[in-house]
């Protein structure tokens, strides 16, 4: 590679990144004065009966608000950034008229994509939470015990919940598209759906506390989807 070809693909990199950048600072900023509600609304929405919450340091709440919000931001970004990487493989490596990707594919891809995300997202914070963090502090009860829980840790706790989810769900995309460019193939999908099971188990016992109940709320879900995805890559496939 020539050294002006170089310094032309960093600049127009550069470029990119100040426009990811501008995306991010937006929706950073533009979403901080709302953080205070939501964090009501989200005590409201989860936190259990008889649970109080603390702050442990002075700018614990403010952080909080900080990284929720730049949270939003990131999240507003991600179009473009899937955008920059779907421009620089067509014109990098012809990725595109390789495997005869139509426009229509890919808009249908990151529809489908979008719902699935906000699907899993839904479960968790309107299913899967509310039993966990209730299970939380009946076994904190059962021993005598009073929650009172970090303000920062909690929400963080479940807002991890909720993104781990909604990329769970993506799996029924996930899995054909990776076949579909010949990353994988069906049959060792197939073949190694065991192998699949421990990891998700081994998954959802890193991302729980160490009971049960919660890594099985955690795990049937992913194990659930899958089994859509292989369902769906043999469709596909076909």
């Amino acid at each position: 590679m020539a050294l002006e070809e170089f310094g032309v693909i960093l600049a127009a990199l550069r470029k990119k990144l100040m426009k990811i950048g501008i995306v991010i600072g937006i929706g950073t900023f533009s979403s901080f004065p709302f953080m205070s509600r939501l964090l009501n609304q989200i005590q409201k929405d989860l936190l259990p009966e008889g649970v109080k919450t603390v702050v442990i340091q002075p700018v614990e709440a403010i952080m909080l608000e900080m990284k929720m919000s730049l949270i939003i931001g990131v999240l507003l970004s991600l179009p473009l950034i899937a955008y920059y990487v779907y421009d620089a493989l067509r014109n990098r490596y012809d990725i595109v008229n390789r495997f005869e990707i139509k426009k229509s594919f890919i808009v249908l891809v990151a529809v489908s994509a979008l719902i699935l995300f906000f699907l899993g997202a839904a479960y968790s914070y309107f299913i899967m939470l509310p039993v966990l963090l209730r299970f939380l502090n009946t076994l904190a009860m059962s021993v005598g015990a009073t929650s009172t829980w970090s303000l920062e840790l909690w929400v963080h706790f479940a807002i991890m919940m909720t993104v781990v989810f909604g990329l769970a769900f993506e799996l029924p995309i996930v899995l054909p598209l990776l076949a579909r460019f010949g990353v994988v193939n069906y049959q060792t999908l197939r073949e190694h759906r065991k192998h699949g099971i421990v990891i998700v188990f081994i998954v959802a016992a890193i991302i729980t506390p160490p009971d049960v109940v919660s890594q099985m709320m955690i795990a049937i879900p992913m194990l659930l989807f899958y089994e859509i995805g292989l369902l769906v890559t043999r469709i596909t496939i076909k």
